[in-house]
């Protein structure tokens, strides 16, 4: 995360540019990537609004 460049502030960071890639993630990453987005569809986005930055 240290080659990030710098936002402006009150910017938010494309999602390119924060997290890391699905493709990367260890197996329990996956998982708990995953476990995330299913609670934030069935709840309609109140769960964890933030997800595709994480």
């Amino acid at each position: 995360m240290e080659d990030q460049q710098p936002t402006a502030q009150g910017s938010a960071a494309p999602a390119s540019l924060t997290g890391k890639p699905f493709a990367e993630m260890t197996a329990p990453e996956k998982l708990a990537w995953i476990g995330k987005v299913s609670i934030m569809l069935i709840t309609g986005g109140f769960a964890y609004p933030n997800i595709f930055t994480d």
